[in-house]
């Protein structure tokens, strides 16, 4: 190695990729591979082998012989394989392609004109000229992966194969058409002037390396290459052999070998090349040769690609397709996006979620062994020094403890039932007690406990005797009593009782409370001869100066000469207060991962408030959820400022509330705000209990009994801020009016709930995101309550109808039926003189006037229940739920209580299933209503057999889109992240977007300017609310703006109730 020392530059100026030269190959390989076995008999690996030593060793004890290393030092070498003829590299076919067709098949020149005055422009420069210049205008604009620079070189290779090429400009050659028959064939395509026939002869890779060899370096760039790189490397004559770490083998528990499967392909390439050599060198046939040559160029294609299109996969002996280079690099399991890319995160726990009502929506309910285990790392201060030590003290199994420490030199001490007592005490600084303390202890107790040097005052010791059979004292022994020694530590007896300051047992937690007095004086007081601290051990004798004997607590801020420290590093369990991010896949926007504060909890699930479902898009049907712990300060202060659930209570897309009521939030608004609602005043009192109500009460009236009562809306006005004013409409057409606080009408979805709810995004855009959370957490436990206190249940019976109704159900059914019958016997056999809409054809036209005559027979029956239905009033809950938006929609009740309908799929009547007919239960050709879908009952008295199929089809529909949906969405929005990853918004005066290279993609951002997480549905600001504000009047507070309720049409039966609400359910 040269003694030369090599200048290491700090800056990387650029990185190329390229092809390598077969010599390069060779130069780089440690070894060339000639024998396809692996290890001998003995164990040893076969010198020249897939396995030998020389490309890198994975076995503990050996040394790697080309570096000299073990096998954790050794990254492993190359080794090649000489290959007896050239291989197409299939990663490189259209790049071949491309050359062929472009170049000539005799000078193997570029088929463009490169005489000046070809330039389409310029008649001084050639028609290369003219491309060349193009072409490295886009290398510099775009970048050579660009999808200008591939547009280009498309645009070269249609010009020099198209029918104006067929004879080359430089050599008058006749050109051919390059066919490619996949995977890596190609052949070339001649027509004969003469003869007016076509010939055609394949070209084997030797004859293609021969072509790309005689391409001019100054022409590459026409096919996109660069000039460093040369085309005929890509026909492979030396085929590089990764190194033994890429591609380890195991020993079975039997003791037998499992080699990789990149090896299992090396096998099958040293074996087929050995095998050609040796048919090339007996002289046989040229048949057999080509055989071997094909089989070759196989192996050699799946041992890159095994999903290569138009040849079968290379299998295991078990079946099994074998993983080799592409699959092991591309896709979400790859190298890149799961090794490289891919997160292995530490301090996180994943679980099951469940609902908790009366957490905060900021806040989020941790298991207690969830938070034993996982913790936040804590720097010891002097103002959390107590607090410190008896966590400490605790351990690690009892909540709130310790699990860890880190010491000041970085050494990392787990807590256990020894090393508790003494991270959490004194050390005394006698080099006597230190020696010898055991001897000379003036505490046997506590050295049982406790060895010397290490104390810890206010410990307790208690004795524990325990007795032989015979009665006799059998064996004592000494054990801390840890509740009595951390109630001294807190200052306190065990009845919690405060100690006097005087008191021994006090001493940590009274010198700690003076220490922190002093803390803020220029000059600090001595510390009080009763607040001074003495090793039990030895009793700190006075030196011959006088002075005792000095004792260093192990968690002090301070050294022994007054100056500070760093303190240690705790790792304590998590807590109530901590901040932790909590987070559901998949992440498809910025909420689906906030910040909550910790609440620990009995039980085994993460619990949350449900008004938080909506963003995470989570249901309670076993959806698991993240919790990772933030392990820096810094890290909590900036998750504190950005990432807390009440700054997301108004999402990015449209400015509106995201998190808000959902189903029995909106029921008890509902229960309490409409019309004539009185509240018996113990109710009255039992709900404003729960939001933990003090001050006055909304005013007493009497029910119709005489009895005390609330109104409704005065309960809820209590937590609606005074200077609220809002007046819209709600979902049962009832006008809503918020002046000064004050409710009037009825608060339903349209007025909070999550996505549409009015007052909920007027008092998070006036009030902030603080009041906000409060107002939600108020009105969420507040509606629970009152469901659970006036009672709120749904059953079956909620969907009867009068006989009277049912029968007037089926008549509509049945003249719905009667006019398709009707219609059928019009149209004939052939329909001939029917009349056809514009654009349709007859069969079309008869289909479209069938579904109208359908649809309107079930808007019929619908009508009949929906009137049934509707005159429970208040007494029934599941009409409640429908009209305030809290669960499903009145469409939803006629399907369950009158009729369902025709089952549809993309919107048409049933066609496929059988021939000529939907199920074998019907005539084949049948056209009626029954026969190709619609369905007379409801899902409350049930279903025929041939309805249940029927229902089945188009519910199968709903399944499909859905899961499609998903997958297109996914893949949209990774290509949209890719294609805008380097944009941003320039700080210049209009908020320009540009990309990396600084060129405008937008002049101002979304070409307004406007934020959409700022502003007011899609709106920059309320004017009214500022006019309001300003001149004190009421102004204009008719909201008018459209919902953002998620509608869908009544035919979709597949998943009707999920996708009528977009409540947060979600998989």
């Amino acid at each position: 190695m040269s003694q030369k020392s090599i200048m290491i530059p700090k800056r990387i100026s650029q990185i190329r990729f390229g092809l390598m030269d077969p010599i390069e190959i060779r130069k780089m390989s440690s070894v060339e591979v000639k024998t396809a076995d692996t290890y001998k008999d003995d164990g040893h690996a076969y010198k020249q082998g897939l396995m030998d030593p020389h490309m890198g060793v994975i076995e503990p004890g050996l040394l790697c012989p080309t570096d000299n290393c073990k096998y954790d030092e050794s990254p492993g070498h190359f080794g090649h394989i000489q290959l007896e003829l050239p291989v197409i590299h299939i990663g490189f076919v259209n790049l071949i392609k491309t050359a062929l067709k472009s170049t000539c098949n005799n000078c193997n020149k570029i088929l463009l004109h490169s005489e000046p005055g070809s330039h389409p422009a310029n008649e001084e420069q050639s028609e290369q000229d003219f491309y060349r210049l193009r072409i490295r205008d886009i290398i510099i604009k775009h970048g050579v992966g660009s999808t200008e620079f591939t547009k280009i070189i498309k645009e070269v290779e249609k010009v020099t194969s198209g029918v104006k090429r067929k004879q080359c400009m430089h050599c008058d050659q006749l050109q051919g058409k390059i066919i490619l028959d996949k995977p890596t064939t190609f052949k070339e395509r001649i027509d004969n002037a003469g003869t007016g026939k076509e010939t055609e002869r394949k070209l084997n890779p030797r004859d293609v390396r021969e072509w790309l060899r005689g391409i001019p370096s100054e022409h590459l760039i026409f096919i996109g290459m660069d000039k460093l790189n040369r085309p005929e490397w890509i026909v492979l004559k030396a085929l590089p052999v990764p190194p033994i770490t890429v591609r380890p083998s195991i020993t079975l528990d039997s003791g037998d070998r499992s080699e990789d499967d990149l090896t299992h392909k090396l096998v099958d390439v040293l074996r087929i090349n050995q095998r050609l050599r040796e048919n090339r060198d007996t002289g046989a046939p040229q048949l057999i040769v080509e055989d071997l040559w094909e089989l070759l160029q196989y192996h050699i294609t799946t041992y890159f690609d095994n999903q290569t299109a138009g040849i079968p996969p290379a299998r295991h002996r078990s079946g099994r397709t074998l993983k080799t280079l592409t699959q092991r690099l591309k896709g979400k399991e790859g190298r890149f996006r799961s090794n490289l890319s891919g997160k292995r995160v530490n301090f996180c726990a994943r679980s099951v979620i469940s609902p908790d009502p009366y957490l905060s929506v900021n806040e989020v309910g941790v298991p207690l062994k969830i938070a034993r285990e996982l913790t936040v790392p804590i720097r010891v201060t002097s103002r959390n020094r107590e607090q410190m030590r008896q966590m400490i003290l605790r351990g690690p199994d009892v909540h709130p403890g310790v699990n860890y420490i880190i010491r000041g030199d970085g050494r990392r001490v787990r807590i256990n039932a020894r090393s508790r007592l003494i991270n959490a005490g004194f050390r005394c600084g006698n080099p006597e007690c230190r020696e010898s303390g055991a001897e000379n202890t003036l505490r046997p107790d506590l050295h049982s406990v406790l060895h010397a040097p290490n104390f810890l005052p206010g410990l307790v010791i208690r004795k524990e005797t325990s007795l032989g059979i015979d009665g006799s004292i059998a064996e004592e022994n000494y054990v801390v009593d840890d509740e009595a020694t951390i109630a001294n530590l807190r200052g306190e007896d065990l009845d919690g009782h405060p100690l006097e300051d005087d008191d021994p047992r006090a001493v940590l937690h009274n010198r700690w409370k003076w220490e922190l007095a002093q803390s803020d004086k220029v000059h600090p007081e001595p510390i009080p001869e009763n607040l001074s601290v003495s090793c039990p051990h030895c009793g700190s004798p006075e030196d011959e100066w006088g002075d005792r004997t000095f004792v260093e607590d192990r968690l002090s801020t301070v050294d022994r000469n007054g100056n500070p420290k760093p303190g240690l590093l705790v790792e304590r369990h998590l807590i109530d207060g901590d901040v932790v991010i909590f987070n559901r896949q998949p992440s498809l926007h910025r909420m689906s991962m906030m910040v909550h504060e910790v609440r620990v909890m009995q039980g085994h699930t993460f619990r949350f408030n449900l008004a938080v479902c909506t963003p995470y898009n989570a249901d309670f049907d076993g959806d698991e959820m993240n919790l990772h712990i933030i392990q820096s300060e810094e890290a909590r202060a900036e998750a504190k400022i950005l990432m807390r659930v009440q700054e997301h209570i108004l999402t990015p897309r449209y400015g509106g509330a995201v998190i808000g009521g959902i189903h029995d939030h909106i029921s008890g608004a509902y229960l309490l705000t409409r019309p004539g609602a009185l509240i018996s005043f113990k109710h009255g009192l039992e709900m404003l209990g729960s939001i933990g109500w003090t001050d006055g009460l909304p005013e007493v009236v009497k029910d119709e009994n005489g009895n005390d009562a609330f109104r409704g809306k005065d309960i809820i006005s209590l937590i609606v801020p005074d200077d609220i004013n809002i007046r819209f409409r709600s979902r049962s057409n009832d006008d809503v009016i918020i002046k000064n606080g004050e409710v009037s009408g009825t608060l339903d979805k349209r007025a909070i709930g999550a996505e549409d709810g009015r007052l909920l995004d007027q008092i998070v855009q006036t009030k902030g995101p603080l009041l906000g959370a409060k107002f939600l957490d108020d009105f969420t436990k507040l509606s629970i309550a009152a469901c659970t206190s006036l009672g709120f249940t749904t059953g079956i019976d909620d969907e009867d109808l009068t006989d009277e109704a049912l029968n007037a159900i089926e008549q509509a059914n049945a003249d719905a039926r009667q006019l398709v019958t009707q219609e059928l016997e019009s149209f004939g056999k052939d329909g001939k003189g029917y009349e056809t809409r514009p654009g349709r054809s007859k069969r079309e036209t008869l289909e479209e006037n069938i579904m109208v005559m359908l649809d309107e027979g079930k808007q019929a029956a619908g009508d009949i229940a929906k009137d049934e239905l509707n005159q429970s009033n208040s007494t029934n809950a599941a009409v409640n739920m429908a009209i305030s938006g809290a669960r499903g929609s009145m469409d939803n009740l006629t399907m369950m209580a009158g009729s369902i309908g025709q089952a549809k799929v993309r919107g048409k009547r049933l066609e496929r299933g059988y021939l000529d007919r939907v199920l074998p239960h019907f005539q084949r050709g049948g056209r009626g209503a029954s026969e190709r879908g619609f369905i007379d009952s409801s899902f409350k008295r049930g279903l025929r057999p041939t309805e249940f199929f029927m229902l089945s089809v188009s519910g199968r529909e709903s399944l499909v889109d859905t899961a499609v949906r998903t997958s297109k969405s996914g893949y949209m929005q990774r290509r949209l992240i890719n294609a805008m990853d380097d944009l941003k918004v320039c700080s210049d005066d209009m908020l320009s977007v540009r990309n990396t290279a600084n060129r405008i993609i937008q002049f101002s951002y979304g070409e307004d300017g406007i934020d959409p997480s700022r502003g007011v549905h899609g709106s920059p600001f309320n004017i009214d609310v500022i006019v309001d504000d300003a001149l004190g009047t009421e102004g204009k507070t008719l909201v008018e703006r459209e919902s953002y309720e998620h509608e869908v049409a009544e035919d979709d039966l597949g998943a009707w109730e999920d996708a009528t609400e977009h409540d947060g359910g979600g998989n």
